[in-house]
């Protein structure tokens, strides 16, 4: 084996299309937690690069909260508790309680959002957003 130079949007991108499959596929969503969360985080990173808004900041400012003061870190911390908790052992816990299928869904929506705002196309990205209106918005 050799060792190479990639691009790290390049690997993101592969990381969110590996993703999409498995989620079309049914299959293995904690792996599409963290593959689509590694690449929205990138994907995110480099939109604030570039001087653009990525999902995350958008979500936070356009949010309403009913009264409850939350700092931007706390939020973001929220939206990516599943996927630091399939990340890290947390507390000495070994069990996780989640939807894990409804994270996987939220976290492709954001990344692939990132990833169209970079306009970086993602292979079968049409093909979730029919399975997107189908399934959440019931279209």
């Amino acid at each position: 084996m050799t060792e190479q130079t990639y691009i790290q949007i390049d690997l993101a991108k592969e990381q969110l299309e590996v993703a999409l499959s498995l989620f079309l596929d049914n299959a293995c969503y904690a792996a599409v937690i963290t593959l689509a969360g590694a690449a929205e985080e990138i994907f995110g990173k480099t939109l604030k690069r570039y001087g653009k808004e990525a999902v995350l900041d958008w979500k936070f400012k356009n949010i309403i909260f009913y009264g409850v003061h939350l700092k931007q870190k706390e939020f973001v911390d929220e939206e990516n508790k599943i996927r630091n908790t399939l990340k890290h052992l947390v507390e000495d816990n070994e069990f996780i309680t989640a939807d894990l299928e409804d994270s996987a869904c939220w976290m492709l929506v954001r990344a692939i959002e990132n990833a169209s705002r970079l306009d970086i196309s993602i292979a079968r990205s049409h093909e979730f957003n029919d399975w997107f209106y189908s399934n959440i918005i019931g279209i």
